[in-house]
C-alpha cells in the first residue's frame, strides 16, 4: 500500500513538557565522546549519522528530572537500548536470541562481558556505575532491561495481527519497565510496592500513548528499513501496520486515527491522576514521579517530531 498523502493538522496536546536544566549540549558532549570511544561503529558516516539524530535532546526532553550526577550513565542506557534494537533490525530470529540473550546474561550478571564487544562491555560498566550509585534502583533498571530485550526477540511479535492484542504487547516492547526504572533511578524516586502498584495504570496508559507515538513517527523509516532488509528482525511491527490490516484503511488514515487515540489517552492520564488525588493524599515523590511520566510521554512526541530519524510528515 503506498497512499497518497493528505493534509492533516495534529491536535494539540494537553501535556506539558521540561527540559533537563544541565543543558542538552553538556549531555551531548559526554555521551557522543563516550560512544565514539567505545562503540564500533561501521564507518564515520554512521556515527556522524546516529549523532545526528539527537538522543541526547531526545534524554533531556524525556528525563528532565534526573540528578545531575546521574544523568551520563542513564544517557548511556537510553543510547544502548536503540543502538541494541537497530542492529536487532538487520537479524534473523536466531541471530536475534543469541544476541538478545548474551546481553540478558550481563544485565542479570551470570555471564562475564567479552570486552571486544561493544553491546556487552557497555551493557555491564553502565549497570556496574549505576549500582555502586544507586544498588536497588539499579536492580529494578537491570530487571526491566532484560524484560525490554525478552520483548525485542520475542518471535511472538511476529503473530499478531489485531490491534488489542498488540497494544498489551507494545507496552513492555517500547520499554515501559525500562524507562519507568530508567526515570525513577534518574531521579532518586524511590516508591514503596503500594505506590508502584497504585501508579501501575497510569503507567501503562502512559507506555501505549509512548509505543503509539512511535509507531506514527517511525512508520516511514520502518517500512523502508524492511523493504530494504527483508529480515525477520525488520518486519512491520505497528500500530500503523495492524490497524491498516483489519480496517483496510490506508497508513496516512491510520496515523491519523491513532493520533486521535493518543489525544483520548492523555484525557485518560488526567483522569487517573484526578482519581489518585481523590482517594488519597499522595506522596511528594509519588507527585514527582507522576509529573516525570508526563514529561516523558510529551518529550517522546517533540523528539519525534524534531529528529531526522524520523522526517516525519502530517499526512
Amino acid at each position: 500500500m503506498d497512499p497518497t498523502s493528505q493534509p492533516y493538522d495534529i491536535p494539540p496536546s494537553r501535556l506539558q513538557s521540561r527540559v533537563h536544566p544541565l543543558g542538552e549540549e553538556r549531555i551531548k558532549a559526554e555521551a557522543e565522546k563516550y560512544f565514539e570511544e567505545n562503540w564500533n561503529f561501521d564507518s564515520e558516516k554512521k556515527m556522524r549519522g546516529f549523532f545526528s539524530i539527537g538522543m541526547s535532546k531526545a534524554y533531556s526532553l524525556f528525563f528532565p528530572l534526573t540528578l545531575d550526577d546521574r544523568v551520563d550513565m542513564t544517557n548511556r542506557m537510553l543510547h544502548l537500548s536503540l543502538l541494541s534494537d537497530d542492529k536487532l533490525e538487520k537479524m534473523s530470529l536466531e541471530e536475534m536470541t543469541s544476541y538478545g540473550n548474551r546481553l540478558i546474561q550481563i544485565a542479570e550478571g551470570t555471564a562475564e562481558p567479552d570486552n571486544s564487544i561493544p553491546d556487552e562491555r557497555v551493557t555491564h560498566e553502565t549497570l556496574q556505575l549505576m549500582r555502586a550509585t544507586d544498588q536497588k534502583l539499579t536492580d529494578d533498571v537491570a530487571e526491566a532491561f532484560i524484560i525490554l530485550v525478552r520483548k525485542q526477540i520475542g518471535a511472538e511479535r511476529l503473530r499478531i495481527e489485531h490491534l488489542g492484542p498488540y497494544l498489551e504487547y507494545r507496552e513492555e516492547d517500547v520499554g515501559r519497565s525500562f524507562f519507568c526504572a530508567l526515570l525513577r533511578f534518574g531521579a532518586a524516586i524511590h516508591l514503596s510496592p503500594e505506590e508502584l502498584q497504585i501508579v501501575e495504570g497510569i503507567e501503562r496508559n502512559a507506555f501505549r500513548h509512548v509505543g503509539i507515538m512511535n509507531d506514527i513517527y517511525s512508520w516511514n523509516r520502518e517500512f523502508r528499513v524492511h523493504q530494504q532488509e527483508q529480515s525477520e528482525g525488520s518486519l512491520p511491527f505497528s500500530a500503523v501496520h495492524v490497524l491498516s490490516m483489519e480496517t483496510k484503511l490506508s497508513y496516512p488514515a491510520c496515523k491519523r486515527l491513532l493520533y486521535t487515540y493518543c489525544r483520548e489517552l492523555e484525557l485518560a492520564h488526567e483522569d487517573m491522576v484526578r482519581e489518585i488525588r481523590d482517594k488519597s493524599k499522595m506522596s511528594q515523590r509519588l507527585e514527582q514521579y507522576i509529573k516525570g511520566i508526563e514529561y516523558f510521554m510529551r518529550g517522546v512526541e517533540i523528539w519525534s517530531q524534531w529528529t531526522p530519524r524520523y522526517n516525519f510528515v502530517a499526512e
